[in-house]
């Protein structure tokens, strides 16, 4: 079949060829792949149509089958995005082709398709979620979020008809642990199918193809359309000044507002006010531009700034009125919330993640109608969205990857054939270097290797509760189900049951509450069944987004319950600065705080007012190792080539003039200060006197913050080692910056140098592992890490979903969760952590394939000493400055907290304290000690999960124990026996007694109290645990009131010495 259009029916191959000359060749081979019931994955760049290429076969199915009798039974395509605007922007352009296909019909008199679309995600009304599940749509547009929750529901059902899967911008989730989370939702659809979906892939360019191809098949055969890219670009590399130098702002500029004037006359110690002016000259020359910015807060102040010049510039300014820039603060000023002096929103208006979702959507309808010239925006317009007739982008500083270069750049000529015109603005000499070598691999499309994380525990952890609270599953048909996502097919077995022994209660939750069983798992049967509690869990708390503890911003008088009137978020900390009756700026209208809660902040519209600039505290990656051996193999020819010839070089990547005059002084200047550049080939450690005499090692180094996060590490337990102290360290994309006390000359033994050498930094690659993985589980990396992640393992839940969880108690209770963690090295979360920080976060592997080029002499170290930093370094110690400025004044060698021995008897004199005894209050001693032991009314086991729960939380328990803790006394021998026969409770003798215990309990029975345990027990309860005695009697201790070391023994058959030195032990380990 020559002609593709004659796999259609009649009415959509009309419908399509009325409405486009000929179909593109992603859409020609995606349609072919499609028809022929293949999996596909089409890539290809902004601009190719491969909304249509994915949709339009499946539309032609639609209407050329009958509708379902059964109303449940009709969604029939479900479309997954990552983005909630990419969902109602493919909503919006599905309405030409289903009105164009239904008229096309009615002409051709073939019976018109009556195809229905929803959307489904987090801003979904309750009662569209409720129809959707009596009344699902033809087609489903959805979040990996949202299909999560409806995977974890009853709404589930309407699910079950699903033919096509359509998944977009797959290369935006394959590279993180949202990915990993939506492989195995795709999964869990899958088996509630009859026969699995077809899918279909949506990608940008992306490197290796396969890799993704694997990810989105799952373990099946995936077809590849990836036709020959013919998208043409325009880019070039802007600096608005001759000699960025002589601002001097070889970084950007300090924390101080300067002067500025249009005639330069006051002159300025910042290149903001340069790049603020000509970004006005663009949005002014073109009809609609974007401009990106690689942070919120950058975003907002640069909006501010933007229509501060514009209003400056109109007609409407009276010679009376003060000018607005009188004493501009520049854009990218460092100190925290800057101010903006309330200009209105004439050219420009933020766009990004804190603005809420009714903001972005007026903004961005703004742009498409050409109500306004310009957005400023992060990656929340970065995915492919359609934004119009957009013709120009403007990317301030380099972007993060040449990836997401071509993505953002991409928004500009979104049509097919259009040709996309993006405009780079470097912000400092060090900067222009990376947007050069960005700016030509992005015509080349040289972009980077995506990589897909392995088998991301606490993704695991938080699927199988959702799965278990569902139905029961067998641990073995489980995990082939998992291992059948791409992420999850190398999990191994032994980490697999680490995870189910975590959910089914195996770590000891009296010590932290979380750690309660979320499952019960039989193991001599296999199967798994969910918990009371699990679904509401999985629901509440799931996802794989972090929650930052941002603070809902709300009109006054709305009723944020009912989802009214949201403006945005804030960050935490920029609250706590604030006071109701401020004013801030946020998506370039200013608010005033009317008032401020625990949980949201309560605004009204303050128009024209000045007022503070927002901030958020965020982290990004850093640059690649792929793109910093590209910036250092460019450094490397322009360095080498004759001036004429590096101009030319310089120039072909689409530097300005005045950007080649900069990079070529830069190199230049560098060169005759330390007589080396630094490249892919040669690392430079540069060392200088600082300003208190001190030794400032400079490690230059392209490699970027990825490579040298680690190295650091290392390099910096390589000097505590050797000089018994703490050395400050800050990486950076561009090295790693060491001060070393003066105090320390000539220590060095082995060199016998008087300064620190370049033999401190270069590592044994074969010891760079157990060195970084020794360093990074004390570093407030992995504690934040932690956090995270257990997070996503459901182990830090959410008290409510429509509640915010403040930052500071997460990390309180994060803390307590680590500290007890900590005691058992097979804690999955601890190695998810682990694995995180040094696959995900560090390059450890680009850092030792670093280190073994250095030992082979393909990449040579060179040293030098200067009398003051050289302009590379220069760029460097601005960074590090920045680092420690906002550090607070903890010293930073004694951040560990110290614990100091006092003799509390002489501390209580002193302060003249009473003693505990005389403050206690029999009755609330007795009230509270009812409460620990489940003796009252509201704390009572209702069914046999709490019954399970008593025997966990108390210890072995008689019959008649667990009967007067039980809401139904009657009934608990029943629940008992019933408890037995799951094998999850066993019956041992005590001290004389017959109880019953927690099968968890069982090795701690046997090997503290010599208990006989019956026969059945599952290996694995048996296995011994470090400190038994200490945990019966810690658990005794937590469980009651103030007791007698006699009690304890009476109740376990010990004797009072025994007890007596283990109570002191743990209180000495702070346990009691």
């Amino acid at each position: 079949m020559d002609d593709v259009l004659e796999l259609f029916g009649p009415a959509t191959r009309a419908w399509f060829a009325g409405s486009f000359a000929a179909p593109t060749a992603a859409q020609e081979g995606a349609w072919r792949t499609v028809a022929a019931e293949h999996h596909a994955l089409v890539v290809a760049p902004t601009g190719s149509g491969k909304t249509l290429a994915a949709f339009l076969w499946a539309l032609d199915r639609l209407a050329s089958q009958p509708v379902p009798e059964d109303p449940t039974h009709r969604c029939r395509v479900l479309y997954v995005s990552p983005l909630k605007a990419l969902t109602v922007d493919v909503e919006r352009n599905l309405r030409s082709p289903l009105a164009g296909i239904g008229h096309a019909a009615a002409r051709l008199g073939v019976p018109s398709p009556s195809i229905s679309v929803g959307v489904r995600t987090g801003d979904t009304p309750a009662d569209e979620r409720r129809r959707f599940a009596k009344h699902p749509p033809d087609i489903l547009i959805t979040t990996p979020e949202s299909l999560f929750l409806l995977l974890t529901s009853q709404a589930r059902e309407s699910l079950r008809h699903v033919e096509t899967v359509v998944v977009d911008e797959v290369h935006a989730v394959a590279g993180g642990k949202r990915g990993a989370h939506l492989a195995l939702s795709l999964e869990r659809l899958d088996a509630l199918l009859e026969r699995p979906a077809q899918r279909i892939g949506l990608s940008a360019t992306v490197r290796p193809i396969e890799e993704v191809a694997r990810f989105l098949g799952g373990g099946r055969p995936v077809e590849v359309v990836a036709p020959p890219s013919e998208k043409r670009w325009d880019l070039k590399v802007v600096v608005p000044v001759p000699d960025l130098d002589e601002l001097d702002a070889v970084a950007p500029p300090v924390p101080a507002p300067v002067g500025f004037d249009e005639d330069g006359g006051s002159g300025t110690a910042s290149i903001w006010p340069h790049v603020e002016q000509r970004v006005v000259d663009l949005v002014e020359e073109h009809q609609s531009t974007i401009v990106f910015a690689n942070s919120r807060r950058l975003a907002e102040r640069l909006t501010a700034r933007l229509n501060e010049i514009a209003a400056e510039r109109s007609e409407e300014r009276t010679p009376e009125d003060p000018p607005l820039s009188q004493h501009p603060p520049p854009a990218s000023l460092m100190a925290q919330a800057g101010s903006s002096h309330g200009a209105a929103a004439t050219i420009a208006r933020a766009h990004h993640g804190s603005v809420s979702k009714e903001q972005r959507a007026l903004i961005e309808d703004d742009l498409k109608s050409g109500r306004l010239p310009a957005v400023v925006a992060t990656s929340s317009l970065e995915l492919g969205i359609d934004m119009g007739a957009v013709d120009l982008v403007v990317q301030v500083e380099s972007p993060p990857s040449v990836a997401s270069g071509l993505q953002r750049v991409g928004r500009a000529g979104h049509q097919v054939g259009a040709v996309s015109s993006g405009v780079l603005f470097p912000k400092y000499r060090g900067d222009l270097v990376q947007t050069a070598v960005v700016a030509e691999r992005m015509v080349s499309g040289q972009i980077e290797q995506l990589t897909v994380p392995r088998n991301p525990l606490d993704v695991l952890a938080q699927q199988i509760v959702a799965m278990v609270a569902m139905e029961d599953w067998t641990a073995d048909d489980l995990l082939s189900l998992v291992r059948r996502a791409h992420p999850f097919v190398t999990l191994p077995q032994s980490s697999y049951d680490a995870v189910l022994d975590m959910l089914a209660g195996r770590y000891p939750s009296d010590e932290f509450a979380e750690l309660r069983p979320r499952l019960v798992w039989d193991r001599t049967t296999g199967v798994l069944k969910g918990r009371p509690g699990a679904q509401r869990l999985a629901v509440t708390s799931g996802g794989t987004i972090p929650d930052r503890g941002l603070f809902g911003v709300f009109l006054v008088g709305s009723d944020p319950r009912r989802g009214g009137a949201r403006v945005g978020e804030l960050d935490e900390e920029m609250v706590y600065e604030s006071r109701v009756g401020d004013v801030f700026a946020l998506g370039a209208t200013s608010w005033r705080i009317e008032d401020i809660t625990h949980d949201r902040v309560m605004v009204s519209p303050a128009p024209g007012h000045p007022g503070k600039l927002p901030f958020w505290h965020g982290d990004t990656l850093g640059r690649p190792a792929e793109l910093g051996a590209a910036v250092g193999g460019f450094v490397r020819e322009i360095n080498k080539l004759a001036e004429p010839k590096a101009r030319e070089r310089a120039a072909g990547a689409g530097l300005d003039e005045w950007a080649v005059d900069n990079l070529l002084d830069y190199v230049r200047d560098q060169r005759e200060a330390t007589g080396h550049v630094p490249d892919d080939r040669t690392l430079v450690v540069e060392r200088f006197r600082d300003e208190l005499g001190d030794w400032r090692l400079i490690v230059h180094s392209p490699y970027g913050a990825r490579v040298h996060a680690p190295w650091a590490l290392a390099i910096g337990a390589r000097l505590r080692e050797r000089y018994g102290v703490d050395v400050q360290a800050a990486h950076a994309d561009d090295g790693i910056v060491l001060r070393i006390p003066d105090t320390l000359d000539g220590v060095d033994e082995l060199s016998g140098a008087e300064a620190p050498d370049a033999r401190l930094v270069v590592l044994d690659p074969d010891e760079l592992d157990d060195i970084v993985t020794a360093e990074v589980g004390g570093s407030a990396l992995f504690a934040s890490r932690f956090r995270e992640c257990a997070a996503r393992a459901l182990l830090l839940p959410r008290r409510s979903p429509d509640r915010r969880s403040p930052l500071w108690q997460q990390r309180q209770r994060s803390a307590q969760l680590l500290e007890v963690a900590s005691k058992y090295g097979s804690f999955p979360m601890l190695l998810e952590t682990m694995r995180e920080c040094l696959q995900d976060v560090y390059d450890l592997d680009g850092l030792r394939d670093l280190m073994r080029r250095v030992a082979g002499r393909q990449v040579k170290v060179v040293e030098v000493e200067t009398p003051t930093p050289s302009p590379f370094a220069r760029s460097l110690l601005f960074g590090y400055v920045a680092a420690f400025m906002y550090e607070g004044d903890s010293p930073l060698a004694e951040r560990r907290a110290q614990a100091l021995t006092l003799d509390s008897a002489l501390l209580a004199e002193l302060l003249g304290q009473t003693e505990l005894r005389e403050l206690l209050d029999l009755e609330v001693i007795e009230r509270t000690e009812a409460e620990l032991q489940r003796l009252v009314p509201e704390r009572k086991a209702r069914d046999a999960e709490g019954v399970a729960d008593l025997l966990r939380l108390l210890g072995p328990l008689t019959t008649d124990e667990v009967a007067a803790r039980s809401v139904e006394p009657d009934g608990a021998a029943a629940q008992l026996d019933d408890l037995v026969r799951q094998r999850r409770v066993i019956a041992v003798r005590v001290a004389g007694q017959e109880v019953w215990a927690a099968v968890e309990d069982a090795a701690r029975l046997r090997d503290a109290l010599g208990v006989a345990l019956p026969g059945g027990v599952h290996d694995a309860f048996t296995a011994p645990v470090p400190d038994p005695l200490g945990d019966i009697v810690a658990r005794y201790a937590r469980t009651h009131g103030p007791f007698h070391a006699g009690d304890v023994a009476t109740r376990f058959g010990l004797g009072v010495a025994v007890v007596t030195s283990t109570l002191r032990r743990l209180a000495a380990e702070g346990r009691v």
